[in-house]
């Protein structure tokens, strides 16, 4: 019961912001300029998310032996694009990496190991998206942003810092806390697998950045390449906030808040935003794909 209420009010966060974006938006403008998208730069950015999917799959191969998971690649580049479908299809931001524990942990049992893995690849990929926000701070000159939110991404580099930072000089006495502590632990203690995973996310993330200027150029916008190294770290966080399904409606409002800080309209912003969640439901879906060629193989 406790689960279903915590969907409802997700979905009601959802439906609230689409809601209010509509009511402040002309929704047949945003269709217009939605029909007339170049589609060539959306089957461009489309390749490119799956290919950056394929680099996250190593990424978590190469945590998950660490964990003694020493699964082929097929079945990591399997279990990944599975959670991919599940990430949209599932009333909940996490079902991917629920799904990706389980078929990892089948058969031999090691789930708390299979969630650490899990645990580690996100971790890896939000460190990097802290520090490109950083790094964005030097380069969006003559952009009026609210003082909060350079001090917020400031916040968010010295707590990466720290957590990085600390286990090394406390590690034996954190990992007295809790099995899943002194797990993730081990990742200092043999640091060469998360340093090569936040390499691979550097790599991901700039593929990331790359679609979101071909959404842009689809669409004839003129925004600053080097303002997508401020936008897509902080929208992309902002959508994974435990509040709404899926980040639905918190990403939608979130490019719309953020790139009018360089004065692009609230109409071709929701497009913008439409336009980024079209890739993410295209690649559902080859995740979808891969979930039902996986089940047919396993029935056999």
């Amino acid at each position: 019961m406790k689960k279903i209420i915590t969907t409802l009010l997700k979905a009601g966060v959802s439906v609230a912001i689409i809601v209010y974006l509509f009511r402040t938006i002309d929704f047949a403008e945003v269709w217009q300029l939605f029909k007339h998208v170049h589609v060539g730069y959306l089957i461009a950015a489309l390749g490119l998310y799956l290919l950056g999917q394929v680099f996250c799959a190593y990424r978590w191969k190469l945590v998950a032996a660490l964990m003694g998971f020493h699964n082929s690649f097929s079945e990591f580049f399997t279990y990944y694009f599975i959670g991919m479908f599940f990430n949209l299809f599932l009333p909940t931001a996490i079902g991917g990496d629920v799904g990706k524990c389980y078929y990892l942990a089948k058969g031999n049992k090691k789930v708390l190991r299979a969630v650490v893995s899990v645990l580690a690849d996100r971790g890896s990929g939000l460190i990097v998206l802290v520090m490109i926000a950083g790094i964005s701070l030097t380069m969006v000159n003559g952009v009026t942003l609210p003082s909060s939110l350079p001090a917020g991404i400031l916040m968010g580099n010295t707590l990466v810092f720290i957590g990085l930072i600390v286990p090394i000089f406390a590690g034996k006495y954190l990992s007295g806390f809790s099995e899943k502590i002194s797990l993730l632990l081990t990742y200092w203690k043999k640091p060469v697998p998360l340093i090569k995973a936040i390499g691979i996310s550097f790599i991901f993330h700039a593929l990331i950045i790359i679609i979101h200027i071909l959404i842009g150029m689809s669409l004839e916008m003129t925004i600053p390449w080097k303002f997508y190294l401020f936008v897509v770290p902080l929208v992309v966080t902002v959508s994974m906030l435990p509040v709404s399904l899926s980040g639905i409606g918190l990403r939608e409002g979130a490019y719309v808040f953020f790139l009018a800080f360089v004065n692009v309209p609230k109409t071709e912003a929701l497009t913008f935003a439409f336009g980024w969640f079209t890739i993410l439901v295209m690649s559902s879906l080859t995740g979808g794909i891969v979930f039902a060629i996986n089940s047919l193989v396993s029935r056999k």
